[in-house]
């Protein structure tokens, strides 16, 4: 994950946790239910880089 101003990877964590809840238009919209489990893990996965990225910065 490359380095990203705090200010940036707060907006990131907040628009991502925005479109993996349950209902959002996201995973309806533009994402084949039959890859929204896959694809929902891989938006974690992103949130937990942002997450570890803040908890040590550099």
């Amino acid at each position: 994950m490359p380095e990203l101003p705090t200010s940036l990877r707060a907006m990131a964590r907040q628009a991502l946790r925005r479109v993996v809840l349950d209902g959002a238009e996201s995973t309806t919209g533009w994402v084949d239910s039959a890859d929204a489990d896959q694809w929902r893990q891989e938006v974690q996965q992103i949130l937990q880089a942002l997450d570890t990225a803040a908890d040590h910065p550099r």
